[in-house]
């Protein structure tokens, strides 16, 4: 199995976990639906996952078990690859992928020897660098420079998901890609946590690193050329040496 094929379903699974099948036809959970693709399933071994299912190990779960594969026999162990079904007194997963033990062995006995790292870290650092690098591609600007100032920009809504506007100006010492000036530029970001918003980048005062920029739209372009909303408009100095890598090797 090649890791390729372990990427894929890292990209599409936020959990992974050896298990082995306790009972097919059955649930931990009393308001799962069961059929003959209901499993309960004890995880041995937690690969990867969030924070959401980072103690789930030791602990039996109920696996609504992938369409397109076979279901596993009773005693049998695997590497499930899932996502979130249910939450309750137990945990309800749908199954994304599986693959047998020896597919993935070979990960285990390198994360063991290395440390406590999840399973797939390697794999997994790989995956974030080219989403960063692919997600660079599509900016507008990419510059080096230091929050200076912080100010409210636009006037709030008082809207439910009202992103609260503010205007960070950065002092850009390198521009490392587009048609940015050094010294002042002014950048526009939700400052509000609603959950719509909460996840990009708030910028602090003096914070120093690597601005993905992306040119701002319609009105709000009287307010500031550029904009940060994604995750990773943000990225510690280090990363820069990450995007100049990958463009060098394209």
């Amino acid at each position: 199995m090649s890791d390729d094929t372990i990427r894929g379903l890292l990209q599409r699974a936020p959990f992974s976990f050896l298990g082995t099948v306790e009972h097919v036809g059955g649930a931990t959970m009393t308001d799962i639906p069961i059929d003959a693709r209901t499993a309960v399933v004890h995880v041995d071994h937690v690969l990867h996952a969030p924070d959401d299912f980072a103690r789930l190990e030791g602990h039996r779960v109920t696996l609504q078990l992938a369409a397109d594969a076979d279901p596993p026999a009773v005693g049998q162990t695997d590497a499930f690859f899932a996502e979130g079904l249910a939450f309750g007194e137990t945990v309800a997963l749908r199954e994304i992928g599986r693959l047998s033990y020896q597919e993935v062995e070979p990960h285990i006995t390198a994360a063991l020897a290395t440390g406590p790292a999840s399973t797939f870290a390697t794999l997994r650092g790989e995956l974030a660098q080219t989403r960063l690098t692919q997600h660079a591609d599509q900016a507008d600007a990419i510059v080096l420079g230091r929050v200076t100032r912080l100010e409210k920009s636009v006037p709030s809504t008082g809207s439910e998901h009202d992103p609260d506007w503010w205007r960070a100006t950065l002092d850009v010492r390198h521009v490392e890609r587009g048609d940015v000036p050094t010294g002042p530029v002014e950048i526009l970001y939700p400052n509000s946590l609603d959950v719509r918003w909460h996840s990009a980048p708030k910028p602090a005062p003096g914070q120093d690193g690597v601005w993905i920029l992306h040119a701002t739209e319609g009105p709000l372009r009287e307010a500031a050329p550029f904009q940060i909303l994604h995750p990773e408009d943000y990225q510690p100095l280090h990363q820069l040496d990450v995007l100049r890598g990958s463009r060098e090797r394209a």
